[in-house]
């Protein structure tokens, strides 16, 4: 079990390396398919040996061989993120297709996560992705179909009206929570629809009172709705389950 454990979190850390490429791409505009990875500020062009996820970076003391400008520290990070995250999702779902299914559904929120910190915008594909995901889950099991389908839509239809008369939120964090919804199912989606908004509340209080801005500042919402959509696929059904049979 710890070989197999070890071999998830490398292929983790080897996606992870692969998501780095994707946020960054997709922000300058570059081609995912085309072109070798490179420096980003002397452009120069990336052996394989520095291409080792996470041990590339420190033997190379997190700078480029090339010009010495430091590499940040996101790129390792983001690669041990995706390597603890998927050996979660194997502790969690075993040896089954709905693990392979959740590998895809995490990478892309990953994704979707750090490009919305940098950006304020959630890439539609990601949308995408994750409908496909929530298929594939409801062809192994289709007897969630009501649950997914009312996930689909209970924070989704909320968040759009919120987002059309006020103006004041983005429809990516919409169209995110109808996908992720579809995927998670309806008890599931609100609960880290509410957990996602104490989190991103709390990140506006404490950023406000350093940067000394207005509580009214925008922040990016996608990336507090990630942590919680991430914890709730982990932790939602004991926690809707403790509180139901605790209370009810």
């Amino acid at each position: 079990m710890l070989l197999v454990i070890l071999i998830i979190f490398v292929f983790g850390l080897i996606i992870g390396s692969f998501l780095n490429v994707c946020i960054y791409r997709y922000q300058s505009q570059e081609s995912i398919a085309k072109g070798r990875s490179h420096c980003q500020n002397c452009d120069h062009s990336l052996s394989w040996y520095e291409l080792i996820p996470v041990f590339s970076w420190i033997f190379l003391g997190g700078k480029c061989k090339s010009c010495k400008q430091p590499i940040s520290i996101r790129y390792p990070l983001v690669e041990c993120l995706t390597g603890f995250i998927f050996v979660g999702v194997f502790l969690t779902f075993g040896f089954t297709l709905d693990t392979l299914v959740y590998f895809l559904f995490v990478s892309i929120l990953i994704m979707a996560g750090f490009i919305d910190y940098d950006s304020m915008i959630i890439p539609d594909r990601t949308h995408i992705i994750c409908i496909l995901c929530g298929i594939l889950l409801l062809i192994l099991h289709p007897d969630q179909l009501t649950n997914k389908l009312i996930g689909l839509v209970v924070v989704s239809v909320p968040l759009f009206l919120i987002a059309y008369f006020t103006k004041g939120m983005g429809y990516g964090d919409v169209k995110l929570m109808a996908s992720c919804g579809f995927v998670l199912g309806w008890q599931n989606i609100l609960f880290a629809f509410l957990l996602g908004s104490v989190i991103a509340s709390i990140y506006g209080i404490i950023t406000s009172r350093i940067n000394k801005t207005s509580l009214k500042s925008e922040i990016p919402f996608g990336p507090h709705l990630v942590i919680s959509i991430l914890f709730c696929l982990f932790f939602g059904n004991q926690l809707i389950t403790w509180y139901l049979t605790s209370f009810f």
